[in-house]
Order: C-alpha cells, then structure tokens, then sequence
C-alpha cells in the first residue's frame, strides 16, 4: 500500500508540474500579444488641425503625411513636445474637415511648403 501512494502522488506532482509549464507558456503568450499589438504601437496623441498650421508657422513641424482625411504630424526633434503638449512624443495624429486641404491651408498662412519648408507626403 505505501508503494502505491507513492506512485500516485508523484503522477499528481507530474501533472501538477505540466499544468505549472501550460500556464507558464500560455502567460507568455498573452504578454507577447500584448506587447506586439499593431494598434497600441500607433496611437499617437491628437492635435487640432489649427495647432498644425501653426506651429508649422514656427517652424516646429518638420512633417506632415496625410492619408486621406488623415494626417501624421512630426515634429522637430529639438522642439519640447512636453512642455507643450505634456508628452514626451513627437509624432502626433490629426483629422482634416471635409473639403480641407493641409497644403493650402500651409500655403494660405505662409509656410513653406516642400523643399526647405514642411514636408508634405501623401499616401
């Protein structure tokens, strides 16, 4: 009797041991999808299309894509998002009105617009 509940303790502590390296595996897996996910690693902070237009006046915006509606705003490496924004970030997201066009709205307030001025991209 005693070998026989020695056996079977140790096939409990086996088990025990698979289920400790599943949940193990199973917890890894969680927080590498959770780290790799697409969405988390582009959700810029916003800006208003207005805030765009001047501090591109200024000289602090040294980018600008826009895909659509939407635009990528890149600062200047050296301009001090924190302060301004409370953000350590430098590319942010803005959203244009129907009918807005980020050139023309550049243009229209002096800023150069290309070579030597905001890069504007489109996509």
């Amino acid at each position: 009797m005693g070998a026989a509940a020695c056996g079977g303790a140790r096939m409990i502590f086996t088990r025990l041991g698979y289920f400790l390296i599943l949940a193990i595996i199973a917890a890894a897996a969680v927080a590498i999808v959770l780290v790799l996910r697409p969405d988390t690693a582009t959700n810029y902070p916003p800006i208003e299309t207005e805030q765009v237009v001047n501090y591109a006046r200024f000289g602090a915006i040294d980018e600008i894509e826009v895909d659509g509606m939407l635009l990528t705003v890149r600062f200047r490496e050296d301009f001090d998002t924190e302060e301004q924004f409370g953000t350590s970030s430098h590319t942010f997201h803005g959203t244009l009105a129907e009918g807005q066009d980020i050139g023309q709205m550049l243009s229209a307030a002096g800023v150069v617009v290309g070579e030597g001025g905001v890069r504007v991209t489109r996509q």
